[in-house]
């Protein structure tokens, strides 16, 4: 059977499954242990997109015609295959359809399709600036330059607001133009109503004159104001924390906005925590530590301020999605800044977090800068206000959602009462979407499939967004999978994709840490690899050596390793915010960056070769003459061996005779630029090499097939760790997996 080529199908149509065949019968869908799975990217560039400028045919359902639908060309109808009904086509398609003659929705390349909707134009979208002034001046000021360089990216058209907060908020006027103005609010919770009585807004139309402005008629003015911004002057006594009202300003921001009832976007810089008004997560004073893991399971006193916080702003959350709102979180503090507590600010409006030490750092000014990236013809890579609506054959039922979206509670026969995540839903909200943002929908068969017949089934995804162009559009994705023989396990393994599987189990189990203790999610993907390994293996009871694993699967057990020493699942060394971060980030990106971040990838770079070449993620790898590159996904790591470095002191790479020796330590930093360019976040770059105190970043992540503990001669030097190797986890595994359940 011919090797199935996940990568075509994924650049066809944006999808990647667990299962690209699919089980045929109830109890071989439990006996495939991973849930049948699919991450579908709603905004991915496609290189081969058929884009066309008119509006798409319904079926009474609700589906849309593809090219999998039947046509009647003699009565001019089309047959849905979700439902079965016949359509008639309108007069516009029944006077020329023709088998030759087909319509662009029909051809077969057409399985991804965008409309732009006729008649659908829409307001400019909204940017507002909400930014904290309790930072050091070169960070404020890394804050304003920023901001400038990308007004000179987005639409003049584009409205713009601005507001300032420290420990009191300022909503700034850009359109007074005589003078800076603005208004002053104290951190209080204030309701919708007293906000826009104190702003003396009357309706849209003055929001719009006075807060959020077009960038063409308040440039100069909003760039005087970015000027002449001064860090906060609150004086701060020795021992206490920066009053920041972080809460109160996100909410009057978000009111605003709700007003003027559009398509906006709030971008939010924050230095640290919020100490003071609604959103407060912390105390004053530094004797008061944020909470920590072991803080919230103990119920410390300091945990006093997360349920509160998290209400408020979930509530926020709420809000934003009516409004269509998104929100993007720019977070750069040494201290955690209460992403525990806001997480659902970005996530459910589809929005993104960006996370590091210092907003004066590389790190945040290529970010930021990415955000603003265009396509070809000169428009902003993002979409606003996102609606996924889906379809699924009668076999099939859609359990929930997984990542950046939430319910719109649309019920209807095609969804499962077993739900997963954001479930007993056909439509999902996915606010703000990007290129990455990639949704995982589980779903299962359907009661009745055992005595079904059918032998493909097929599913449809409809996504509604605002294009940057100011115009609706909606990009139709139907995909087809054939069901496996339910004899035999063959057919089904050879649709088995590894990758997806494993980045499924993630998202799955981080979605189970919301209600669960880590280490029971761990207990649950241990059980789950060893029934999978068994279930699709060949071997003889009770001898591990007889063991043998088909080619669809080699690499899961691997994968599966990584993950269990990741930060994804345990929070050992991490704190709540960081944790939060990593999992938001890896239940929003693709199968490819999501599978670098549980197990990232290692490159080679010798004198021999200075091209890089992969090499296993192993601490034997670390040798003395070999150059390194580690991409963890939020870190790059530059690595040297000990020679390597001895030679770059030893001032060889600056002759000319020694040119190959230049070249070995230049090449790596030029296949940085490359990972630097296509990443969102940028990564954090790390130059380290053989015992620095930096290697800690590459010798945490590599597999510890040999380390000091056992008396045994490490290349690169002392290697310290509790943790089992690759081989001891695998040689377990097996043990486990060809034992005969007593």
């Amino acid at each position: 059977m011919q090797q199935l080529d996940f990568y075509g199908l994924e650049s066809k149509d944006a999808v990647r499954m667990s299962w690209n065949n699919l089980p045929s019968t109830k109890v071989q869908l439990t006996r495939a242990v991973v849930p049948i799975g699919v991450f579908y990217s709603p905004m991915k560039d496609l290189e081969n997109l058929v884009v066309v400028e008119y509006s798409p045919l319904y079926c009474r359902c609700g589906s849309i015609l593809n090219p999998y639908c039947q046509v009647d060309y003699r009565n001019k109808q089309w047959i849905c295959i979700f439902c079965s009904m016949r359509n008639p086509f309108p007069k516009n398609y029944a006077d020329h359809i023709t088998e030759q003659q087909l319509p662009a929705e029909k051809q077969p390349q057409s399985t991804t399709i965008e409309y732009i909707l006729a008649n659908q134009q829409t307001t400019p979208a909204s940017f507002l600036y909400i930014i904290d002034t309790c930072v050091t001046k070169e960070e404020l000021y890394a804050i304003r330059d920023a901001i400038q360089q990308s007004l000179s990216i987005i639409p003049p058209d584009t409205q713009v607001g601005l507001i300032t907060y420290g420990r009191t908020v300022f909503v700034h006027e850009l359109g007074y133009e005589e003078c800076p103005k603005c208004y002053s609010f104290m951190s209080k919770d204030y309701q919708p109503q007293q906000i826009i009585d104190m702003l003396q807004i009357t309706n849209k139309t003055d929001i719009i004159s006075r807060f959020l402005v077009p960038l063409s008629e308040c440039e100069f003015s909003f760039n005087s104001i970015l000027d002449d911004l001064q860090v906060d002057p609150w004086p701060v006594p020795s021992g206490q924390r920066e009053l920041r009202a972080n809460g109160a300003a996100l909410k009057i921001g978000s009111i605003i906005l709700e007003y003027a009832s559009q398509y906006s976007k709030i971008l939010f810089f924050a230095g640290g925590p919020c100490t003071i008004g609604p959103g407060q997560i912390v105390g004053q004073f530094y004797e008061e530590t944020i909470r920590s893991y072991l803080d919230i399971q103990k119920e410390a006193p300091n945990t006093q301020y997360m349920s509160k916080a998290k209400k408020f702003y979930n509530e926020l959350t709420q809000k934003a999605i009516k409004s269509n709102l998104t929100i993007d979180i720019f977070a750069f503090t040494l201290d955690q800044f209460g992403l525990l507590e806001m997480k659902f600010l970005a996530e459910k409006t589809g929005g993104v977090v960006v996370m590091q030490e210092k907003f004066d750092s590389d790190v945040f000014r290529e970010s930021y800068k990415k955000l603003f990236d265009r396509d070809s013809q000169g428009f902003l890579k993002m979409g606003f206000g996102s609606r996924i609506d889906m379809f699924a054959s009668k076999d099939i039922k859609i359990q929930g959602a997984i990542g950046p979206c939430i319910s719109l509670k649309k019920q209807g026969p095609m969804a499962s009462e077993q739900i997963i995540g954001e479930g007993g839903t056909t439509s999902w909200y996915a606010g703000g979407l990007d290129r990455n943002s990639t949704i995982l929908f589980i779903l299962d068969l359907a009661p009745n499939k055992d005595q079904s017949n059918s032998t493909h089934a097929f599913v449809q995804f409809i996504t509604l967004y605002r294009h940057s162009s100011r115009v609706q559009r909606l990009r139709v994705t139907t995909i087809m999978r054939k069901f496996a023989d339910a004899q035999t396990n063959n057919e089904l393994a050879k649709g088995f994709d590894q990758e997806a599987a494993c980045v499924l189990m993630a998202r799955l189990g981080i979605s189970k840490t919301e209600t669960e203790e880590s280490i029971e999610v761990l207990k649950w993907l241990d059980r789950s690899l060893i029934r999978l390994v068994s279930r699709f293996g060949t071997y003889k009871k009770d001898d591990p050596s007889s063991f043998k694993i088909q080619a669809e699967f080699q690499l899961y057990p691997q994968f599966m390793y990584h993950l269990r020493r990741s930060h994804f699942i345990t929070t050992f060394g991490a704190s709540p915010d960081e944790t939060t971060f990593y999992r938001a980030s890896l239940s929003r990106e693709n199968v490819t960056n999501a599978l670098v971040m549980i197990q990232p990838a290692l490159l080679q770079y010798t004198i021999e070769d200075p091209q890089p070449s992969p090499v296993m993620l192993d601490i034997e790898s670390l040798k003395p003459d070999v150059a390194l590159l580690l991409d963890s996904y939020f870190n790059v790591v530059v690595w040297y061996g000990e020679n390597v470095q001895k030679w770059k002191e030893e001032g060889y790479h600056e002759l000319p005779e020694y040119a190959h020796i230049k070249e070995l330590l230049d090449t790596p930093f030029e296949d940085v630029k490359l990972i630097m360019e296509d990443r969102f976040p940028v990564p954090r770059l790390i130059k380290t090499y053989y015992g620095h105190g930096h290697e800690r970043y590459i010798k945490s992540r590599v597999n510890p097939s040999v380390n000091t503990v056992q008396n045994q001669n490490v290349e690169s030097g002392n290697y310290i760790t509790d943790d089992a190797s690759l081989k001891i986890f695998t040689d377990h595994l097996i043990k486990l997996a060809v034992q005969t359940v007593q």
